[in-house]
């Protein structure tokens, strides 16, 4: 290009650098860094924090550490973005205290910390309640993201009251709850046996005009197999079918399970049905289950016509 009279400038390199990360082509992009070194054009803050974006996100926090000192060596200042890519590989690969770290120096230098900042930290470590506690001191408003990263954590630390006492803290402000955070305390609800309190708050959701999604009623499901009540979570799977929400792998593949370890042969099959109707297939695990469990029985020839394609064709595999 330059030799063709163009103008190689840092804005021109930062988009062919962006290219080679969003397809994930980090040796060309790592090239090109150096080519642009080489032309003796100066990186801006932006192409440091695309080239630590593909690093970070793939955990080589060695590399993108020695990457952030070059930055700083060559005098291009970090912003709060720079940071906040770098704690979340290092959260991402498990160095947390690293993240800590990094987080406790943004201050010093010139960089406030907003609200993605607080909540990669707030999900990798341990006390979350001191970082939030900090964002309202620090005037970082909390997001929907901030709120279910939060009552996660609670849940995880079984303080499931806490995160319920929380969550009805958020529905008397003027805070628009959103499903997500729902489906967070009520997956810790029922981790914790609080089987009722899940589901008090599954039936008020029209009441807060949401909708269930397909997250939620797998959780609901789940729920239901581990208690034995099969024949609730299948009419709850035909709720969810009715009101248009479309069950993925994961909704069939617990029921399923359930209802294998029951010896409900017909229900299995029926499942798999369904799941062939909506192009969907079952995983390794569930088709081995559904084998064993069909393969001594004396009416499997009957059973086995009755299953869709995908689970007879390895079927036939393990019979030979």
């Amino acid at each position: 290009m330059k030799g063709n009279g163009i103008l190689v400038d840092a804005v021109t390199y930062n988009s062919l650098i962006h290219g080679l990360c969003c397809v994930g082509d980090w040796e060309e992009a790592k090239s090109l860094f150096i080519e642009m070194l080489n032309q003796c054009v100066q990186p801006t803050t932006v192409t440091f924090n695309m080239l630590l974006d593909e690093l970070c996100k793939n955990g080589k926090m060695d590399e993108a550490n020695k990457l952030y000192k070059l930055m700083i060596q060559r005098g291009v200042q970090p912003n709060t973005y720079t940071y906040t890519i770098l704690m979340d590989g290092y959260c991402l690969v498990g160095r947390i205290h690293e993240a800590e770290k990094l987080f406790g120096s943004m201050a010093n230098k010139g960089c406030i910390p907003n609200v993605v900042s607080y909540n990669i930290l707030i999900d990798g470590v341990g006390d979350a309640r001191k970082l939030f506690d900090e964002m309202q001191v620090n005037d970082v408003a909390p997001d929907s993201c901030t709120f279910t990263i939060f009552i996660g954590g609670l849940c995880k630390s079984d303080c499931v009251l806490d995160a319920l006492e929380f969550f009805h803290t958020l529905e008397n402000s003027k805070f628009e709850l959103t499903i997500k955070i729902v489906n967070c305390l009520i997956d810790g609800l029922y981790k914790s046996g609080r089987i009722e309190m899940a589901w008090e708050l599954f039936h008020k959701l029209k009441e807060k005009f949401l909708v269930p999604d397909v997250v939620m009623y797998s959780i609901m499901i789940n729920g239901l197999c581990k208690e034995g009540k099969l024949e609730k979570a299948n009419s709850l799977l035909l709720d969810m079918e009715e009101k248009g929400c479309i069950p993925d792998v994961v909704t069939f593949a617990t029921l399923m399970r359930s209802f294998i370890q029951n010896n409900e042969k017909s229900k299995v099959v029926e499942l798999l049905q369904k799941m062939a109707k909506r192009h969907l297939i079952p995983d390794a695990s569930i088709v081995s289950m559904v084998i064993d469990l069909l393969v001594n029985d004396e009416n499997y020839p009957e059973c086995l016509n009755s299953l869709p394609s995908f689970p007879v064709q390895e079927t036939n595999k393990k019979l030979k």
